[in-house]
């Protein structure tokens, strides 16, 4: 590995590089050397300009805690719309759908899973059964090259009461769940890797002796398992929700969640 290399930083630079955060500090940047040149260091200057671009290209960023101050105060600017967040598409809840109510708590549904054997209790941590993480997956691979719409039509058939629509968001189609005509921010919206993995979880637990209303409402919490995308297949990892090198726009507390490492996608957010 070159000197360059262990330099560089690429959780905040290529496709991970907030520009909001590299603007202000190439402004920063520029505002010092201006100041040099002024007090008639022209060599100075030159050098501290050269040197600060070159760290903000590698690194991201120069200037120290940027991730801290930088959301906050791009945030205070009269900009139109949030820097710090993809704009496009309809807008979408922050928070993940699900194909399942709230009628069945959680504790149920896990102890559901246990007594007929989907998880199992391994000392102090809960993990899948063999036999069901391989009927999971081989489902999900069924899905994958689904299209939203054929997705739509699954979900349609397991919820046949509902009104199942797609609808355009900033990160793609999502499978939108709703209990009337017209979709709305209180519905069930669900990214394609969601979609893919709740079918698929619901459709695998049909040979389990459960009963439908458990299969669906098991179909969130088993997405905390998940340890590819359901979508790309790219490795799973806790993370926090990071719309930028600092986190959520003016988030003092970020979401934990699951989330893909290829694609970025949030598959699961935990409770707080």
């Amino acid at each position: 590995m070159s000197t360059l290399d262990r330099f560089r930083n690429p959780a905040y630079t290529g496709e991970s590089r907030c520009w909001p955060c590299t603007v202000v500090n190439v402004v920063l940047v520029g505002g010092v050397v201006a100041g040099v040149a002024l007090l008639d260091y022209p060599v100075v200057a030159a050098a501290v300009g050269l040197v600060g671009l070159l760290a903000i290209w590698a690194r991201g960023y120069v200037v120290p805690y940027t991730p801290r101050f930088a959301p906050p105060l791009v945030a205070a600017l009269p900009l139109p719309g949030d820097p710090f967040h993809a704009d496009g598409g309809a807008e979408v809840p922050a928070e993940d759908g699900s194909l399942g109510s709230d009628e069945i708590d959680g504790e149920t549904v896990l102890t559901r899973l246990v007594e007929v054997g989907v998880v199992v209790p391994e000392g102090e941590d809960l993990m899948l059964s063999e036999e069901f993480h391989a009927a999971w997956h081989d489902r999900m691979e069924q899905h994958q090259d689904d299209s939203a719409e054929e997705l739509a039509a699954v979900v349609r058939d397991l919820l046949p009461d509902a009104s199942v629509s797609v609808e355009d968001g900033a990160r793609g189609p999502y499978v939108v769940v709703s209990a009337g005509d017209t979709a709305s921010l209180s519905d069930a919206w669900l990214t394609r890797p969601v979609a893919i993995a709740e079918v698929a979880a619901v459709e695998a637990l049909a040979d389990t002796g459960l009963d439908e209303q458990t299969r669906l409402a098991a179909a969130e919490p088993l997405r905390t398992f998940l340890d590819v995308c359901p979508d790309c297949g790219g490795a799973v990892e806790v993370t926090t929700t990071v719309e930028c090198c600092g986190g959520s726009a003016g988030a003092t507390d970020p979401d934990e969640v699951l989330a893909c490492t290829e694609c970025d996608t949030r598959l699961f957010t935990f409770p707080g």
